[in-house]
């Protein structure tokens, strides 16, 4: 971690000079060994000092006008290093050092404030456990040391151990009490069902939709959970912690990752110590019909899995674990439908969508195939247009950037470049005609099942996933060929098999949708219909606590 290692003596030197020089006590406390954060000089000193400018309101005023919790938030649960440097670094007794070593080092690649980092430490300190519980849930160690620590029986014990670990005192410390939703948190009855659910359930993509699809489904069939998330740096939905940082309170534990992400690596980046005797189902989602051989020791972590679609299954045999197919619910949200000319849409051209993320691979999504389908099958004078919304991700992958600015230029297609919150992008995929996607392989196909249930006649590679869904009456399957991967696209190594969709087909079913009204009706409601039947939240809650009650029966 850069400036970690030799400066911590320097901070500790600068820190305590600055305590002799300053008021460091809160209102009302004797001891002075408290970064007041109100105190309004010595906070624009530490700014000062990094090369920042100082205040000219309190720091509670500034922090409350312009700090962003959930930014401040993010450094703490993200930086592992930084939770070891400063196990305290949250609460009254180090919260000075964390906040002076943010001033000067910072993490200016991540977006993040000094504002926004006091605001966190505002709102830490205004809770009743002065951001010791927030503490523990993100430290392995302690959550292995004390267990029982969020517990009424386990707090006071859990703090007298603390105070003797770390020489702690001061009324703050004495005062600190557990928050009351821990404290009313009751053990499971017999025969009722709980469930611990790690995912990436803030960080906006499929993976995102899948685990949040999994955990209604559950809650719905009143199974009790406790969700703890898998923090990313980047693409988060700006939500902060709360509500996401459960524990592995329960018997069994859901691993809802991609496969990319090794099981201890997962609890790593949780900030979540693996409890003994815990149960452990991988939900593992997977592209591609081999595995790499990396990752062929995966399944030594868990004790099942379950696969969303069977083709995803019939990869992760190899793993020697039990695989049982676990088709997932689709559920969409509410939103506000809109025209087309407000979602960026022609309202005077038949409009075929398809949607992506450049971090799921451009060459796997395939758009350029599609642009040139598309272009076979429309001359440029036809009131038809393709519109392909993609997430901006420039920066990380450029020269696909470069390729498909330029097929779309040449090409006459709209490119959606801008991320849109989730009402917004269901908006737009209800204004277009039509969905299509001419994918060389998907583990589940979310998009597709979305288009269906909106009632969209789709189109789609005849492969992979998608398949446990679409079939050729409620859908437009494109025919394709084996191909191998010609060169490594890491999570997909060179050499593994996917599809080589045929885009002459694929041209012939956009036309027949176009030209055809009868038949792109009858498709599209054919498709919803089976779409709600076979992904409703009822059907899989139903699979799931069947099989968890077998498990829990053994």
């Amino acid at each position: 971690m850069p400036g970690i290692a030799s400066p911590v003596r320097t901070f500790r030197r600068l820190y305590a000079k600055l305590r002799r020089r300053a008021r460091l006590a809160l209102a009302g406390e004797a001891s002075g060994c408290f970064f007041d954060l109100d105190d309004r000089e010595l906070v624009s000193r530490i700014l000062v000092q990094c090369g920042k400018e100082p205040l000219e309101v309190s720091p509670r005023e500034a922090a409350f006008a312009h700090g962003r919790f959930a930014f401040g938030e993010k450094l703490y649960e993200l930086r592992e290093d930084l939770r070891t440097v400063f196990p305290l670094g949250l609460m009254p007794a180090q919260r000075g050092d964390f906040f002076h070593w943010f001033c000067r080092y910072g993490w200016p690649e991540m977006g993040i404030e000094p504002l926004d980092v006091l605001r966190m430490l505002f709102d830490q300190d205004a809770t009743p456990d002065r951001g010791l519980a927030t503490t523990y849930l993100v430290q392995p160690g302690w959550q292995a040391k004390w267990p029982n620590a969020l517990t009424p029986g386990g707090w006071e014990p859990f703090k007298e151990a603390l105070a003797a670990e770390f020489n702690l005192r001061g009324r703050w410390f004495k005062r600190a009490a557990l928050p009351a939703h821990f404290a009313s948190q009751t053990p499971l009855r017999p025969g009722e069902l709980g469930v611990n659910a790690i995912g990436l359930f803030r960080y906006t993509s499929g993976l995102q939709q899948a685990a949040q699809c999994v955990v209604e489904a559950l809650a719905s069939a009143g199974v009790r959970l406790s969700l703890r998330d898998v923090p990313m740096a980047h693409n988060r939905d700006g939500r902060g912690r709360t509500g996401f940082d459960g524990l592995e309170r329960f018997p069994i534990t859901l691993i809802n990752t991609g496969l990319d992400l090794a099981v201890p690596e997962a609890y790593r980046l949780a900030g979540l110590h693996r409890r003994p005797g815990v149960y452990r189902i991988a939900v593992w989602w997977w592209e591609l019909e081999q595995l790499p051989e990396a990752w062929l020791g995966r399944g030594a972590d868990v004790d099942e899995i379950w696969s969303p679609t069977a083709f995803i299954a019939n990869a992760l045999k190899v793993l020697g674990k039990p695989v049982f197919p676990m088709l997932p619910s689709v559920r969409l949200p509410a939103f506000e439908p809109k025209p087309k000319a407000a979602c960026g849409l022609d309202p005077g051209k038949f409009s075929f969508l398809f949607v992506f993320d450049m971090n799921s691979r451009m060459p796997r999504k395939n758009p350029l195939a599609l642009i040139d389908a598309f272009r076979l099958a429309f001359a440029k004078s036809e009131p038809v247009e393709l519109a392909i919304k993609v997430s901006p991700q420039e920066q990380y992958y450029p020269e696909w950037w470069r390729q498909l600015r330029s097929a779309a230029a040449a090409n006459g297609v709209k490119l959606i470049d801008r991320s849109l919150p989730r009402g917004d992008l269901l908006a737009l995929m209800n204004a277009a005609d039509a969905y299509v996607s001419l994918h060389r392989s998907e583990g589940f196909g979310l998009t597709m099942a979305e288009a269906m249930l909106l009632g969209k006649p789709t189109i789609a590679t005849g492969y992979s996933g998608n398949l446990d869904f679409m079939t050729p009456e409620n859908s437009c399957l494109v025919k394709w060929s084996p191909a191998r991967i010609e060169e490594d696209i890491p999570p997909y190594p060179k050499g593994c098999v996917w599809a080589d969709p045929d885009t002459a087909d694929a041209a012939r079913q956009m036309r027949r949708l176009y030209d055809d009204r009868g038949e792109r009706e009858r498709i599209a409601a054919r498709g919803r219909s089976d779409a709600e039947r076979i992904l409703s939240v009822e059907a899989s809650a139903e699979r799931m606590t069947a099989r968890l009650r077998e498990i829990q029966s053994q």
